[in-house]
């Protein structure tokens, strides 16, 4: 129980750092999972399998950095934080390039919501 606690501080934290460091970059686009908003964005089937398959991964990937580093929180935040930025870019090149305006138009929108 307390290691899963600890992973799962871990990857909030490290999702927290990524997106905090360089908010404009391309990889750092696609903080949430797009399949919340598949009907908004117009995802189809091969898309979210595609999107299925990058989480599948990246979750994965943090529990193997888990499991190798985690006696090493630097190390295991470096590899959770490069998980991130991969998953993030993944992503992006799965929408067309219409699915990424309208995706920087939501965010954008959903910014200065937050900022009023």
């Amino acid at each position: 129980m307390k290691a899963a606690l600890l992973f799962t501080g871990l990857v909030f934290l490290s999702s927290v750092m990524v997106m905090a460091q360089a908010p404009n970059q391309s990889e750092n686009l696609v903080q949430y999972d797009p399949l919340f908003w598949k009907e908004k964005l117009k995802l189809d089937d091969e898309q979210c399998q595609k999107i299925k398959e990058i989480n599948g991964e990246y979750y994965q990937s943090l529990f193997t950095a888990y499991q190798k580093e985690k006696h090493d929180h630097e190390a295991l935040r470096s590899m959770a934080n490069k998980s991130l930025i991969q998953r993030n870019q993944e992503i992006w090149e799965t929408f067309h390039p219409k699915q990424r305006k309208r995706w920087k138009r939501m965010w954008e929108t959903q910014e200065s919501t937050n900022e009023s």
